[in-house]
């Protein structure tokens, strides 16, 4: 027969084995389930112990972490992470493809020649006004 190791609220002892939840075996069982997924785990266990907090208000803080999470493996801990969408720094990426330079300040400029009767565009022959002799 199998025992069921499940909080009884609101003392938070196990159903199974009387200890304080979550006990070592639903330690094991929780690892085990959420093995591929610690980030699910931490989370349901953060949850866990905000429903505690409300039921064990004799506990502080740290009490209710170490119970909770504290035995739960360090981030970075345990199973490889599997990227799916985004890659970390420095990981396997293709290197950006080299573009061409484009010089800011343009092509060169070119000269065209003088025009045949020798004015250029910024003088130009002034028509005679009224009053100049």
């Amino acid at each position: 027969m199998t025992i069921a190791h499940i909080p009884a609220r609101p003392t938070w002892l196990c159903t199974g084995c009387r200890e304080p939840w979550p006990c070592a075996a639903k330690q094991q069982q929780l690892l085990a389930d959420h093995g591929d997924s610690p980030a699910a785990l931490r989370t349901m266990m953060a949850l866990r112990v905000a429903d505690a907090a409300e039921d064990l208000r004799q506990l502080g803080a740290d009490q209710l972490w170490a119970r909770f999470l504290g035995w739960l493996p360090a981030p970075g801990q345990g199973p490889m992470i599997r990227w799916v969408a985004n890659p970390p720094l420095g990981g396997h990426r293709r290197p950006a493809p080299v573009r061409e330079q484009i010089d800011p300040r343009g092509p060169a400029l070119r000269v065209s020649p003088p025009p045949e009767n020798g004015l250029t565009r910024t003088q130009s022959r002034r028509r005679p006004g009224r009053g100049t002799p």
